[in-house]
């Protein structure tokens, strides 16, 4: 006999122990009695003179009372410690099966009809090869797609294993066997006769397949990290799937034109993974409507490996659409066999809709250089003022997307987006250090979108303030000189602020073409436009999304596609964490402290990934230089689990307990 039930020995030993103490301190308050001062006491001395010759037998049957209390508890204990007989035999085996519910899994292969996917199939070999275990053999099952989950503790309990197992649902995510076989060697590494089965397609990346070690290192050698450990593992592999004939789109990516921002560019790439020639056809939606109908005509791909297999697709001077959300879509035309795997079929992109920007231009002095440089962008509407027209209408600011102070900067920061040009010590929103003069730019933060294709380091300057940036404050360097902030990115509740140190007219900026592509990035951030090129998100990998709200935001709130899947995810120094499991657009919204909610953010994303949209199944699977088999049949070995038994005792013994105390038998 031995225990598997989920919980420690120690945590039971100490669960006892305390019931224990509590069962006897009940007992022995139960038993104090209480003292009367009784009149007429001579009454009652013949009867306190008289000793019961049962008296002992009396503090007995108290005492068995005690005793019935404790064996309970004992007993409920150890039916949850999980007592099982039989599972001490030699040859019962330790069973961790992975499940493969990757993107490539829904492939509709498992038919001849189309209708029943590979990943069908694979439950159906893994509720067979729980119907094979012997009674003594244990299994947990987990998923592998993007993330490992167990899906329990390890049991022999066949009916409840089918059950999860018939509850598993594939994703949209690439597998990551790395991750899966990692955990399994966990959770086997202190138990007898451990067994990894595999049960996939085998659509792995070649790195994962090669990590995988099977002997330990030599004293004093070097331990590889990025291995796997599978020492003393056995590892068998069940594969499943067909069909390789599979066409799909493994990229799809829009580009804003710089000189024109009302234009856009589609890119689109498909990719032949079979090992025929076959015809395609890709048709552009705008929400319902299709885009460019006349061009859906069939294209030819060549088979898998040769010249043709991968076309390219570019769709010119694509006006702003209706609802912003493209999708493309490959369709087989009539004559050809259906595709069996629809999910790399179909692709979206997100268009942000353009809106006319109102900006006021507050300056000192007439700044033509400025003013010419918001007029390359074609949807702006710039106005001008003085500082002195501005503070007396503080109204104005409500009325502009944003607002550019060159060379002076009001007591308090605007309630809308702002840009500084070298503003006042003690009026700037970023606190100044010192001054610096002659400087040179020598670091620029070519990761933030205001930055993106600019280059200042053979800029001259006359003087420039130093900023401290405070990252607390969500304050960001954007370019420095040696380590001095001259050029700062602030987020302050919901509001974005760019602080140039220096002046445009003690600058030879204005004369670069980086002056004006600067403005028009930071316009762009301002809008939440973040990049020229607007780039989807792949599944399964997490990401790093910008939120307005900055530090004050703390979580966000995640909308699958379907509308009704929310999850919570965290947000930190104004990112949020995003992890897509599912094709679609996906919603991201964040949630400040005093319960308000954000303006939502789309998000696309895509499969985009050409090993699983490779769906050709390996019939062998080799691991780290080592083929692996089929797993071999099962011993018979018997197993009982034991603690319905126990349970049953305890029910016993508490109704024996409840009749002899009611019928005055053990008080």
């Amino acid at each position: 006999m031995s225990l598997l039930g989920p919980i420690p020995m120690n945590v039971l030993l100490y669960f006892g122990a305390g019931a224990a103490l509590l069962a006897v301190t009940a007992y022995i308050i139960k038993m104090r009695r209480r003292r009367f001062e009784v009149p007429f006491s001579a009454l009652w001395r013949r009867v306190i003179d008289q000793r019961d010759p049962n008296s002992l037998w009396k503090h007995l049957k108290r005492l068995l009372s005690l005793l019935f209390i404790l064996l309970i508890l004992a007993i409920v204990l150890f039916a949850a410690a999980g007592p099982m007989w039989g599972v001490s035999d030699h040859d019962a085996k330790n069973v961790v099966i992975l499940l493969d519910a990757s993107a490539s899994m829904k492939a509709k292969d498992g038919d001849k009809d189309g209708t029943r996917t590979r990943f069908d199939d694979a439950k159906k070999k893994a509720e067979d090869l729980i119907d094979s275990m012997g009674g003594g053999d244990t299994a947990m099952v987990m998923r592998m797609d993007g993330q490992t989950t167990p899906l329990g503790r390890f049991s022999s309990d066949g009916p409840m294993l089918k059950k999860l197992v018939e509850g598993v649902l594939p994703t949209d995510t690439p597998a990551d066997l790395h991750r899966a076989l990692g955990a399994a060697a966990d959770a086997l590494r202190d138990r007898k006769n451990p067994l990894i089965v595999i049960i996939s397609d085998g659509a792995f990346p070649a790195d994962q397949i090669a990590q995988a070690r099977w002997i330990a290192p030599k004293p004093g050698a070097p331990e590889d990290l990025a291995s796997i450990d599978l020492t003393g593992m056995d590892v068998r592999y069940i594969p499943v799937g067909s069909r390789s004939d599979n066409v799909g789109i493994v990229a799809f990516n829009v580009r804003r034109y710089v000189d024109n921002k009302a234009a856009y560019e589609v890119f689109i790439e498909v990719e032949n993974f079979g090992t025929e020639k076959t015809e395609r056809r890709i048709s552009l939606f705008d929400g319902e409507l299709e885009i460019f109908p006349d061009e859906n005509h069939p294209f030819e791909l060549a088979p898998a490996g040769e010249p043709g297999a991968r076309v390219r697709k570019i769709y010119k001077e694509l006006p702003t659409g209706a609802t912003g959300r493209l999708r493309a879509q490959l369709s087989v035309p009539k004559g050809l066999a259906p595709d069996p795997f629809p999910l790399d079929d179909e692709a979206y992109a997100l268009l942000p809709t353009r809106k006319m920007m109102h900006v006021l231009m507050v300056m000192k002095h007439e700044d033509i250089p400025l003013r010419a440089a918001l007029l390359t962008y074609d949807n702006i509407d710039p106005e001008e003022a003085t500082p002195q027209e501005y503070e007396a209408d503080h109204t104005t600011a409500w009325k502009h997307d944003a607002i550019v102070f060159d060379d002076w900067a009001p007591a308090e920061p605007p309630p809308v987006n702002a840009i500084y040009f070298h503003p006042d010590a003690d009026k700037s929103p970023v606190a100044i250090k010192k001054d610096l003069k002659d400087p040179h730019v020598t670091e620029i933060d070519e990761a933030h979108p205001v930055m993106r294709w600019i280059g200042l380091s053979d800029t001259h300057f006359d003087e420039s303030h130093v900023f401290a940036p405070d990252k607390g404050k969500n304050e960001q360097a954007l370019a420095s000189m040696a380590g001095d902030p001259i050029l700062v990115a602030k987020r302050d509740q919901g509001h974005k602020y760019l602080v140039f140190g220096f002046s445009l007219t003690g600058s030879d900026i204005y004369l670069r073409v980086a002056f004006p592509l600067l403005m028009v990035n930071a316009l762009d951030w301002f809008a939440g436009d973040d990049a020229d090129l607007l780039t989807t998100y792949a599944t399964g990998v997490r990401q790093r999304v910008v939120l307005d709200g900055g530090a004050n935001v703390r979580e966000a709130e995640l909308v699958a596609p379907d509308g009704k899947t929310k999850v919570m995810t965290p947000v930190v120094d104004g990112l949020a964490t995003f992890y897509a499991d599912r094709v679609g657009v996906w919603r991201v919204a964040g949630k400040l402290p005093d319960g308000h909610t954000l303006p939502p953010i789309d998000l696309a994303a895509n499969l985009a990934n050409p090993i699983e949209s490779k769906i050709a199944p390996a019939k062998n699977l080799v691991l780290g230089g080592q083929k692996l088999r089929e797993p071999e049949p099962f011993a018979m070995t018997r197993n009982q689990e034991l603690w319905i038994y126990f349970l049953i005792a305890a029910v016993a013994l508490l109704s024996i307990e409840w009749i002899t105390y009611h019928r005055r038998i053990t008080v």
